[in-house]
């Protein structure tokens, strides 16, 4: 009996090793998801740069708020860019130390949430993105230039598989909403320039028919868990601002902003509108991060309502 004990043990502690590491590893980015990522990648950047040069090469036939658009949308290019790589060689650094069985423990999930964080905040980009196409490729086919409107078509949806393609972007966060941090420390005007000017101007009244103004909206200056929800999960489909119809999809903002930068924001628009309206709170911000903690798809005009 005495000499089967330690084969017996050595035999349960293996068996133990791979089980524990097929259970961590289920919702690691493997070999064939990254390659597969990779391989996405490389081509939707082919098509950037033909939309790029597509740009460049016939300017005078764009509207200033076009020209504008696409200056903004390369800034946007580049930071979501910064994001795919920190992802991506976030991964393959987590890949070596699993190898060099450098993960145990407290580190083990702590590096686990890294993993969740960074995928989350790239999915949160790859959205943002496939929303500036979109709005976009609508400019376009309204000025008649189809060409134009069809690579940004095929962008939207190359962002849209790539997001299929990231793991766990469908479920539940297991990463605590960040609730760190002073507002009244920020500086709300600079966060919304960073953030959400590209889209709803510098001076936060829209454009257009493309992009809806948030300054004087019902949606920012209405009860305060409506544009708290929004900038934290999105929105998405058609929306009523100031008797104006638009129709799209806002990103979320939930990985990438923490709750006093999401307060400071927020409260800025509120100053500027043109009404007294009570300023957010960062405990009110927090509260309504953690009711609405497993969220993991856009809102709709109809759910905040309470329709």
């Amino acid at each position: 009996m005495k000499k089967l004990a330690l084969p017996l043990v050595l035999l349960l502690l293996t068996a133990l090793f791979f089980v524990s590491c097929r259970m961590d590893r289920s919702d690691y980015m493997n070999d064939r998801q990254r390659k597969q990522i990779e391989t996405a990648y490389d081509s939707l950047q082919q098509e950037y740069k033909t939309l790029i040069a597509r740009h460049e090469s016939t300017p005078d036939s764009l509207t200033q708020d076009m020209r504008s658009l696409y200056i903004q949308l390369q800034q946007m290019h580049g930071r979501m860019e910064a994001s795919y790589r920190q992802m991506m060689s976030g991964n393959m650094q987590d890949k070596s130390n699993r190898m060099m069985g450098n993960q145990n423990g407290m580190m083990g999930n702590r590096t686990q949430m890294m993993r969740q964080m960074r995928s989350n905040q790239t999915g949160e980009w790859y959205q943002q993105m496939m929303s500036m196409h979109d709005r976009m490729a609508a400019m376009h086919n309204q000025q008649g230039e189809q060409q134009m409107a069809e690579m940004n078509r095929r962008l939207s949806e190359e962002y849209g598989e790539m997001m299929r393609m990231v793991p766990g972007l469908d479920e539940p966060s297991e990463i605590p909403f960040n609730e760190e941090g002073d507002h009244t420390m920020l500086n709300g005007e600079n966060l919304f320039t960073q953030n959400c000017a590209s889209c709803h101007g510098a001076d936060g009244n829209g454009l257009g028919n493309t992009f809806p103004p948030l300054v004087n909206s019902e949606w920012i200056t209405a009860e305060k868990s409506i544009p708290i929800r929004i900038l934290m999960n999105g929105l998405t489909g058609s929306i009523d601002v100031n008797g104006q119809l638009y129709s799209g999809t806002m990103p979320s903002f939930r990985a990438r902003l923490s709750a006093a930068e999401i307060t400071a924001i927020l409260n800025y628009l509120r100053s500027i509108s043109d009404e007294e309206i009570p300023e957010i709170t960062q405990d009110e911000v927090i509260r309504i991060g953690q009711t609405y903690s497993d969220r993991t798809s856009a809102w709709t005009a109809g759910e905040l309502r309470g329709n």
